[in-house]
């Protein structure tokens, strides 16, 4: 899961940016956790008890604290974040090259900037490196997660459909679905048996998705507000 982090000291523009990433990340199909801070104090000490952010738009002009004043205090540990620097003015270009920023955008941002910039660094930075790992007749298995189309539940055992290939394993799809709901790339549960890969459904319908592969699968009854909403995200993308 990414964790994004959204600093300005205006509420309004705090809870708006949080809605467009929000929406971007539903229409990307990637796990984004957002948090929001209106004081540059009270983000240094979630960081402080939390750990770090991976992403972290920051205003520049803020009361107390600057954006600036913040990112030097992140970069005393931490080079890892991606910074991203928000402002109405530019003057403040030649100070933020001590801080590595990733960008710069102009105020006031739009919905369309913040998805560029987040798809950039979903491919600068946040490369396809996830992996799914498990065991099986005595042998361990790393599988790059973003090759996986779906799980599915048959018995006691899981099995894993890829693009070029097939695995299985003994386990529960329960703790198959705990664990890659911590990933970046979105899976969603459509019925008790399956745990599919977003980014591999061909055709949607009400009750039922075809993947890929060719693979129909029925959406139990209990699933189906969850794929609407993220299939009504998907057609504001197109």
């Amino acid at each position: 899961m990414i964790k994004i982090g959204i600093c300005d000291d205006m509420a309004e523009e705090v809870r708006k940016q949080k809605a467009m990433v929000e929406r971007i990340a539903e229409r990307l199909g990637e796990n984004m956790e957002v948090h929001v801070f209106e004081e540059g104090e009270e983000l240094l000490q979630d960081i402080q008890t939390y750990g770090h952010m991976d992403i972290l738009f920051l205003d520049i002009e803020m009361e107390g604290k600057s954006g600036l004043d913040i990112a030097r205090s992140i970069r005393e540990t931490d080079f890892q974040t991606i910074l991203i620097f928000i402002s109405a003015y530019d003057q403040y270009c030649k100070s933020l090259i001590e801080v590595q920023p990733f960008a710069f955008l102009d105020k006031p941002v739009t919905e369309y900037d913040l998805e560029e910039i987040l798809k950039k660094v979903l491919r600068v930075r946040f490369a396809e490196h996830e992996r799914f790992l498990f065991s099986y007749q005595k042998h361990r298995y790393s599988i790059p997660m973003h090759k996986i189309m779906y799980f599915e539940s048959i018995g006691r055992k899981i099995s894993i459909h890829c693009i070029e290939e097939h695995y299985q394993f003994n386990g529960k799809l329960n703790e198959v679905e705990s664990e890659i709901s911590k990933a970046r790339i979105r899976f969603a549960r459509i019925q008790v048996s399956y745990y599919v890969n977003l980014n591999y459904i061909k055709e949607w319908n009400y009750d039922s998705i075809k993947m890929d592969d060719g693979t129909e699968i029925s959406i139990s009854r209990k699933y189906r507000k969850a794929m609407k909403q993220f299939y009504m995200g998907m057609l504001e993308r197109e």
